[in-house]
């Protein structure tokens, strides 16, 4: 249980740390390297034998996963993008958030994970938090219907690879897991960087690799203790509290330090949630 609170207070904190880094005129892919470099040097210092080459099978399987995680991973925010130009930043928001729903599902239909009534009471209440905290009346609309549901599937994938690389894999592997994970995603950031730059004749801001550098850092530890988490506690404990609970730090942070103010609609969700948290845990 404590690797699954330290991952959601990394989750909240990155999320903290990209609403304070925000700039105007800044490139959202110079960010990107500077947090995905920092994720692979701090990957690269955890292995043990600093060995990335694969030379058994075990490895092939951590980096071919790894590599398919770091495709999602940038998957992930490109369809979160284009989801927010469709279809407005609350319903881009939500239905990312409901991404969830996919992992937990394959765990009870696939893997024989079996939550109790009270937990399942929980989970739904999980649901009906997102969906408080994330609309109000009238406020989202569906344009572009496809891309709901690709943004759906990839965060769902993405949420779960954690899940499949603890059921596959093996666990002085998962370095090398998350080094392969962010090394390709620095890889095409890095690619789509350059385009921005050369398309847009903008020149590096190192303001922007540092800010990518105080996101990398909760960026990776979350990763990595949600990892942890999945190899100890059942998928549907650990994804809803994940996901909601790094929600719940984050409007407390915001509210106490950054002065934001809540809805009613979210103040209520922010109580379902914390109803939802002593449930799944029951």
């Amino acid at each position: 249980m404590i690797e699954l609170i330290l991952a959601l207070l990394c989750s909240a904190s990155m999320a903290i740390a990209l609403r304070l880094s925000g700039r105007p005129n800044s490139s959202r892919y110079g960010l990107l390297v500077g947090n995905y470099l920092t994720c692979v040097l701090m990957a690269w210092l955890s292995l043990s034998e600093k060995t990335v080459l694969p030379v058994s099978g075990a490895m092939w399987t951590a980096m071919a996963a790894g590599v398919f995680n770091g495709f999602i991973f940038l998957a992930d925010l490109l369809l979160f993008q284009l989801n927010i130009r469709k279809n407005g930043a609350v319903l881009a928001t939500t239905i990312s958030k409901l991404g969830l729903l996919i992992p937990v599902g394959a765990s009870i239909l696939f893997l024989g994970e079996r939550p109790t009534a009270l937990q399942m009471v929980g989970m739904l209440l999980v649901l009906a938090a997102i969906l408080l905290i994330h609309f109000e009346k009238g406020e989202a609309k569906a344009s572009f219907k496809t891309g709901l549901l690709l943004l759906l599937l990839f965060y769902g994938i993405g949420d779960g690879m954690a899940k499949v690389f603890e059921h596959i894999g093996e666990r002085r592997y998962d370095g090398l897991f998350l080094f392969y994970t962010f090394i390709t995603a620095l890889f095409l950031s890095s690619s789509l960087f350059a385009a921005e730059l050369k398309r847009e004749k903008k020149k590096l801001q190192a303001a922007e690799l540092l800010s990518g550098i105080t996101v990398g850092v909760p960026n990776y530890l979350s990763s990595l203790l949600l990892l942890k988490a999945v190899t100890k506690l059942p998928a549907y404990v650990v994804y809803p509290c994940y996901s909601v609970g790094a929600v719940l730090v984050v409007c407390v942070v915001s509210i106490l330090f950054l002065k934001d103010r809540m809805t009613k609609h979210q103040a209520f969700g922010c109580g379902v949630i914390l109803a939802a948290l002593v449930l799944l845990n029951v």
